[in-house]
């Protein structure tokens, strides 16, 4: 939520960051930097939006120097409009560095500084209260805290249509989208990221079309259903393509995996080829490591084993590398386990499981500080078919209990149903698994029986969850 700028050279920067001219704008703003007589509303408003882009240009640390003193120029203002405006500006930035405790904090601050404001009747006070709440929700979605997250963003959301406020409402509704998708409820999320996208359309606002597109294409991709994922995609595409779009990579790396998923491997290859020509332009850091974890998943579907020898090597040096842009390393480590085992299925070598296992503890951890408490369960779920296959009959046990624990305390209702079901196929089939026990039962027979590859696959998949935060 921007606050209203009034000076004119200032208002024109904001109107290019608004068309997404990033560097643009930082460069006017750079260039208004040398101005010196600047009043202290004009130095809040300077500060508040070089924060904004360089936040949008994902450097975060320069950014919250920004937002630090907009802040303290808004005190000296005295105004709770500007200060809160500074306060959710650095939650947001918290929240895109991995550090909800800190979001936390300062979102809180604004929220009692709208406690103790006398204009409760107003509509800037309800607008104000929407957007905190709207900011609380998205911190508490970063905690892994889905109940409370909806709570916030239902309080918002009604806030939002009792005043009218049509942006409010897109946020809201994009946001109960992600939220429902990380709990697992599809369908639910499918609806709200329509509602989203009728909302972006009827507001003409592209940018928030191309993401309703991408989040809807990569939702339909998880489907399976890759006729309507690729048209919602390639539309998303057409539009970044019209107005010279900076997600016009992402939504090509959701096409990609689109093409991919669908076995429409030249189509997969086309894309990536193009997408390397936007790699050379380097405008974002993430561009050239989407690329190569591109040019791995290529090489790990090629037949020859020198292809997936290349594939591992990419994988782990992203995975190894210190990003802030986690869906990659995830990514990356979830296709290390997927080779590790396949080598285990094929060879029945049981040092394959062993290699495996750093990269497990390396995407819980992931998990654990990211509060993503479903890919937590889907991981206590794959280390417990990996017990079952070495025949570790009560630590598989045991990580399901704890899998159905932790969805419960979450509320994660579908995920629960998912693993009862499993304690009572893995009742159902233990004269089967006692069976193989005796007869020392093929490595892959065990993997086929356990269902390991399906649960690979949920964790591929997973990655869409993580990607939905950063990608609309």
């Amino acid at each position: 939520m921007m606050p209203i700028i009034y000076n004119q050279k200032l208002k024109q920067a904001e109107k290019i960051k608004n068309n997404w001219k990033l560097k643009e704008a930082l460069n006017n703003l750079n260039d208004f930097d040398e101005e010196k007589v600047l009043t202290t509303h004009e130095r809040f408003q300077f500060y508040f939006l070089k924060s904004s882009i360089l936040n949008d240009l994902f450097s975060s640390k320069e950014a919250l120097n920004y937002a630090e003193l907009a802040y303290k120029e808004s005190k000296d203002l005295k105004s709770d409009y500007e200060i809160i405006n500074s306060l959710m500006l650095m939650s947001q930035i918290f929240g895109g560095t991995l550090e909800p405790s800190k979001s936390v904090q300062v979102i809180n601050e604004a929220e009692e500084i709208l406690a103790r404001n006398n204009q409760k009747s107003s509509q800037e006070f309800k607008m104000m209260k929407g957007y905190v709440l709207l900011h609380k929700g998205c911190c508490c979605f970063g905690l892994g805290e889905l109940n409370l997250c909806l709570m916030f963003l239902g309080e918002a959301s009604q806030l939002a249509r009792d005043i009218d406020d049509k942006k409010l409402i897109l946020q809201t509704t994009k946001w109960l989208g992600f939220t429902y998708g990380v709990k697992g409820e599809s369908d639910l999320a499918l609806e709200y990221q329509k509602r989203y996208l009728a909302l972006a359309i009827d507001l003409n606002d592209k940018q928030e079309i191309i993401g309703a597109h991408n989040t809807l294409g990569m939702l339909h991709t998880q489907k399976d259903e890759f006729k309507r994922a690729i048209k919602h995609l390639e539309k998303g595409l057409s539009i970044c393509y019209e107005i010279n779009s900076w997600k016009t990579f992402i939504i090509s790396t959701s096409l990609f995996e689109a093409y991919l998923k669908s076995d429409s491997l030249e189509k997969a290859q086309q894309c990536h080829d193009r997408m390397g020509l936007l790699v050379k332009r380097g405008t974002f850091k993430f561009n050239e490591l989407a690329y190569r974890l591109q040019e791995a998943a290529l090489l790990k579907i090629s037949p020859y084993k020198t292809s997936h020898t290349k594939a591992e090597m990419i994988f782990k040096e992203v995975a190894d590398r210190e990003t802030t842009f986690v869906e990659f390393k995830f990514f990356a480590l979830v296709n290390l386990c997927d080779l590790y085992l396949t080598r285990l299925k094929e060879t029945g070598n049981l040092r394959e499981l062993d290699n495996t296992q750093p990269y497990i503890d390396k995407i819980r951890s992931i998990a654990e500080n990211e509060g993503v408490n479903s890919l937590l369960v889907e991981m206590n779920l794959l280390q417990a078919k990996l017990r079952l296959v070495i025949f570790e009959f009560k630590e598989a046990q045991s990580l399901l209990a704890q899998a159905l624990k932790i969805a419960n305390i979450h509320g994660l209702n579908l995920l629960a149903r998912r693993i009862e079901n499993e304690q009572a196929e893995l009742s159902k089939n233990f004269l089967k698994w006692e069976k193989l026990r005796m007869s020392g039962g093929k490595i892959s027979e065990r993997m086929d029986l356990a269902r390991v590859d399906e649960q690979i696959q949920i964790l591929l998949q997973k990655r869409n969850y993580l990607k939905s935060i950063n990608t609309s």
